[in-house]
């Protein structure tokens, strides 16, 4: 079967969870598949994680940054002689091949559209509902987002298959403990510190979080905030409450974080992370790969995400936020048993697994059997 990929998401920079997604699929589908041959079509420049992909592999760049996903990739599409397209990442060309697959990650568009521009959000709504109309085959990233396109959009629930992700990419050998100090002592950060890593929007419930530690700090408590992301829309009432408040110079605003992310999850004592909506949640099993308690809500995908092994908060409620931070702070035995339930589900998010099912999926999409 001849399978041709729109591999434009894992060639951007800095990742995040649509990247992170198409960039380890592509990379597990090549440990797993010699059978099958793949041609991948990206506008930026080739990966370095690309260099070694198997000979079934092959990759074309079709340069152009605006609008390439119309223009330049549906005519390259017309080209191809595949049995089957996919998407990664939500966006089907108009002009497409007659059989066609792509993940819808979330719909966050959909219920938070003052984070997004007009301009944007038409484009997603857009590109969700031809996607819905278009594919044989949906892949949703939980079970979460396939409830939520079965109830926002009327999609056919047996069109949808939910395959879960896999980790994130993160490193396998925990951080020394001198890195772990060189990355704190860079930003300013003295432990004990709770840590948040994402966008500082509104989506992600940042400024809950903020009021949240104030509540600790008014108990007593020594920890630092981390507040690891850029700025995003509702930034400003984030600023507001950390200038306005006698215990806004516990709380570290590091910028956007690359490959120090790793450092700051292994120096934490826990991960807060109520988020409002989330399509999967990869910062979950992120911090449960280096033995983090978390701290999310019990809304969206992220209690499916992270099972038992985190406290479930209402996201909109700030003393239970700061409730579920107290007891993971105070409770030794609880904080064990959520780090070793955190370290016992992840081996149910297998990016092998994850490849051999989307597989599956576009065999039988293309018509074909499977095994």
């Amino acid at each position: 079967m001849r399978i041709t990929v729109d591999a434009s998401p894992a060639a951007k920079e800095p990742r995040t969870g649509t990247e992170f997604y198409t960039l380890h699929l592509i990379l597990a589908l090549a440990r797993i598949d010699s059978l099958n041959e793949y041609a991948l079509l990206l506008n930026e420049e080739v990966p370095e994680e690309f260099a070694h992909l198997p000979p079934n592999f092959t990759i074309r760049r079709i340069p152009q940054r605006r609008l390439w996903a119309q223009t330049r990739l549906a005519q390259e599409l017309r080209t191809q002689k595949a049995d089957v397209f996919f998407a990664p990442a939500n966006v089907i060309p108009f002009m497409h091949p007659p059989v066609c697959v792509t993940t819808v990650h979330d719909v966050a568009f959909h219920f938070f559209p003052e984070c997004y521009s007009p301009l944007v959000r038409w484009y997603l709504e857009l590109t969700t509902r031809f996607a819905l109309r278009t594919a044989r085959k949906i892949i949703a990233v939980s079970q979460a987002t396939k409830e939520d396109l079965v109830r926002v959009y009327g999609a056919e629930p047996s069109q949808i298959e939910v395959i879960h992700s896999g980790l994130p990419g993160t490193e396998t050998v925990l951080p020394t403990p001198d890195r772990v100090a060189s990355t704190l002592d860079h930003y300013g950060i003295t432990p004990p510190y709770l840590l948040f890593l994402g966008r500082l929007e509104t989506k992600k419930n940042v400024a809950r979080i903020v009021q949240a530690f104030f509540k600790l700090k008014e108990r007593g408590f020594p920890h630092q905030l981390v507040l690891g992301g850029t700025p995003g829309v509702g930034f400003e009432e984030v600023a507001r409450l950390i200038n306005t408040s006698p215990y806004g110079i516990d709380i570290v605003l590091t910028g956007y974080v690359g490959q120090e992310k790793a450092d700051l999850y292994a120096g934490a004592e826990a991960f807060v992370f109520p988020s409002l909506y989330e399509g999967f949640g990869f910062p979950v099993l992120e911090a449960a790969t280096y033995g983090v308690p978390v701290v999310t809500s019990r809304t969206s995908s992220l209690a499916e995400v992270a099972g038992k092994a985190a406290l479930l908060v209402d996201p909109l409620d700030v003393d239970d936020i700061a409730e579920a931070i107290h007891r993971l702070i105070e409770e030794g035995q609880l904080r064990s048993r959520l780090i070793q339930l955190g370290r016992d589900r992840l081996p149910e998010f297998d990016w092998d697994i994850a490849a051999s099912s989307v597989v599956e999926v576009l065999e039988a999409a293309a018509g074909q059997p499977m095994g």
